[in-house]
C-alpha cells in the first residue's frame, strides 16, 4: 500500500500499514551546491582558519576581518563542507549571508532541512565516503562519488527538523560543558 507525502514523492508503507518513516536518498536529491561566485565587499569571508576543526563553529568574528577576496557565496541555511582533507573535519552552517574561500562545497539544501543535512555531514558514513578522495598530497573528496551516494533521510522534514535541533542542543550543551571545564 502506498501513499503521497508531503514533498510528492510516493511513501511506501511497511508490511504493518504505517508509513516508512526513513528513506534511501542519494546526496544529490538533498542538496545542490553553489557556486556562484563574489567578491562582495558587505559580506563576511570564511575559510579554514575561522572553523573549529570537528566542531562546526566559528572560532572568530567574520564580521570584523578586513578581506576583499572572493569566493563562493551562501546564504542562510546553507551548509558549508571543507572538501580538501575531509578528514580534518571543517564544516560550518551558517545563520548569515558571506562568502566561503578556499575548497569548500556550499551545500544548499532542496530536499532536507538544513540542520538536518549539517547532522548528517558529520555521521561516520559520511565521512567515510568523503574520505575516498582523489589526490594524495593534497587529497579532496571526490563530488560525484559523495553525491551518488545513498543515505537514511526521515521522509518527513518535520522530523529532519527535530533530528538536526537534537544534535545542535547537544552541541551546545557540549560547548558549554567545555567552557566550565577550561575556564575554571
Amino acid at each position: 500500500m502506498d501513499s503521497t507525502g508531503e514533498d510528492g514523492r510516493r511513501n511506501e508503507k511497511e508490511e504493518t500499514g504505517q508509513p516508512k518513516t526513513w528513506e534511501q536518498r542519494k546526496l544529490s536529491e538533498l542538496v545542490e551546491r553553489r557556486n556562484c561566485f563574489s567578491d562582495d565587499k558587505g559580506l563576511p569571508r570564511v575559510e579554514y582558519e575561522d572553523i573549529v576543526s570537528g566542531q562546526g563553529a566559528l572560532n572568530n568574528d567574520v564580521f570584523n576581518k578586513n578581506d576583499t577576496r572572493g569566493g563562493i557565496a551562501f546564504e542562510p541555511d546553507d551548509v558549508l563542507y571543507g572538501k580538501l582533507r575531509p578528514y580534518l573535519r571543517n564544516w560550518l552552517n551558517p545563520q548569515f549571508r558571506g562568502i566561503a574561500l578556499g575548497d569548500f562545497w556550499v551545500l544548499n539544501p532542496i530536499g532536507a532541512n538544513s540542520s538536518f543535512l549539517f547532522t548528517l555531514i558529520r555521521t561516520p558514513a559520511f565521512e567515510r565516503v568523503a574520505n575516498e578522495s582523489t589526490g594524495t598530497k593534497m587529497p579532496r573528496a571526490d563530488w560525484q562519488n559523495v553525491s551518488s551516494t545513498e543515505f537514511a533521510v526521515p521522509a518527513s522534514r518535520e522530523e529532519q527538523s527535530r533530528i538536526g535541533a537534537l544534535f545542535a542542543k547537544f552541541d551546545s550543551l557540549i560547548t558549554l560543558h567545555q567552557r566550565e571545564h577550561f575556564s575554571g
